[in-house]
């Protein structure tokens, strides 16, 4: 698929079959976010949960927050929407007592994991995969130790973003360009 036709079919998919992507369809999901602008002084690293259990433990972690009576903000549950591969992209950041420059440090961090989560979600879609960026499971693992470390994420790394893959038995609309949505200056 070319690029510009795999950017317009880029969607957020909420709606997944039970279908596993092949290993060689999921290890070209993980060469893409190799393949990211990633500064190389950053510690990563890159969990691909395929189990149903590990999945629905980070699930119920996120609805402790997000559907408590109480929450600011809710959303709806399931937090994966059934798909079967969940990419967890976790780092170490830094704290100023290791390096006098750990804001600007962790603020270079957070601009690489946008470009290896969507190298990732755009080389899904090229394999005719659906993928959607997903928080509410990140924000959950914060304070649980366990879904961490049942995810892979290594000991002194944090969840840092996630994406859900797989196939969607929806058909993703080409999307058109929408300037409205961005305003744009030219300098010249």
């Amino acid at each position: 698929m070319e690029l510009e036709k795999v950017l317009a079919k880029r969607v957020s998919t909420r709606r997944y079959t039970a279908k596993l992507p092949s290993d060689e369809a999921i290890q070209k999901i993980i060469d893409a976010a190799l393949l990211s602008p990633i500064v190389r002084w950053h510690k990563l690293h890159l969990s691909v949960v395929t189990s149903p259990e590990v999945m629905a433990l980070a699930d119920e972690a996120a609805a402790e927050i997000f559907a408590a009576p109480d929450a600011p903000v809710k959303m709806p549950r399931p937090y994966m929407y059934g798909a079967p591969v969940w990419i967890i992209l976790s780092g170490k950041r830094y704290s100023p007592d290791e390096n006098p420059q750990a804001d600007r440090m962790n603020d270079n961090l957070f601009w690489n994991v946008g470009s290896i989560i969507e190298n990732m979600e755009l080389q899904a879609t090229a394999l005719g995969l659906a993928s959607c960026g997903i928080n509410t499971t990140v924000v959950a693992m914060r304070n649980k130790p366990n879904v961490r470390k049942a995810a892979g994420i290594p000991e002194g790394y944090d969840a840092l973003a996630s994406v859900i893959v797989g196939y969607s038995d929806v058909e993703a609309p080409e999307r058109r360009v929408k300037p409205e949505l961005i305003p744009v200056s030219y300098v010249k």
